[in-house]
């Protein structure tokens, strides 16, 4: 079960280098402004790669540091759901590449797996930034830990701001690809 609890450290660091590397592949490509989704996006250069070895497997490995955290952390409702949360938020992921976007990562049309793409996005978010945010009220009831608390709420409570930002940038499609990765730093941080 504890090499389950790496998937928490694993899963994040293949993702940032996935991303690194294929963002620096596409020509034209913008970390600031486009998806992070538009590198596994349907009939582009290296979306294979994109799916199978950035979203599939750290979605598995976020979803495997889930069900760890279900057998470490004390036995109470809020930490369960904790649990849940990370776990689901790691399934979110995996789906994510199993159904990319189409090219361009359109948001109100393309294709039933682009729609699917688009509707599994922003649950898969909320339920990190809520998941994390669970386990940062929980935890501050152990004094040990409290500072470990303080920094998981306000990981929340950031990434919850970049989350709005995020949505507040799909319209314009300016600075999108920057909040995505800030929220997304944020949590796997």
């Amino acid at each position: 079960m504890r090499i389950l609890a790496l998937g928490g450290t694993i899963g994040p660091l293949l993702f940032a280098v996935v991303v690194s590397l294929l963002a620096l592949l596409r020509p034209g490509y913008s970390q600031i402004s486009d998806f992070i989704s538009e590198l596994g996006a349907t009939d582009t250069a290296n979306a294979a790669l994109m799916n199978y070895v950035g979203f599939i497997p750290t979605g598995f490995l976020l979803a495997a540091f889930g069900i760890a955290l279900a057998k470490f952390l004390p036995r109470d409702r809020w930490f369960m759901a904790t649990a849940l949360l990370i776990t689901l938020f790691g399934c979110g992921i995996a789906i994510a590449g199993l159904f990319s976007c189409d090219v361009g990562c359109p948001q109100a049309s393309g294709s039933l797996e682009n729609r699917i793409h688009d509707t599994i996005a922003p649950p898969t978010f909320l339920c990190g930034i809520i998941g994390i945010g669970l386990f940062g009220v929980r935890i501050r009831r152990y004094p040990a830990w409290q500072h470990l608390g303080l920094y998981s709420l306000l990981s929340s409570l950031v990434a919850l701001g970049c989350f709005i930002a995020l949505v507040n940038s799909l319209d314009a499609r300016q600075f999108t690809g920057l909040w995505q990765r800030l929220m997304l730093f944020t949590l796997f941080l």
